[in-house]
């Protein structure tokens, strides 16, 4: 029981590192943010999908 609970929010926080990183990307694409904050959030959503795609 507690092995499927661990599983679930493991697929629950990849799920949640995926959408944050697309929201950061669109942010980003649609010229919301400005310069290197722009740089930012790219990278960081670059590494959020990167923690996602390998389960960390």
């Amino acid at each position: 029981m507690e092995l499927n609970f661990q599983r679930n929010l493991s697929a629950l926080d990849r799920g949640i590192r995926v959408v944050i990183s697309l929201v950061l990307f669109g942010l980003a694409a649609m010229g919301f943010f400005k310069g290197w904050i722009a740089t930012a959030a790219s990278i960081w959503g670059l590494f959020n999908l990167l923690e996602a795609a390998i389960g960390y």
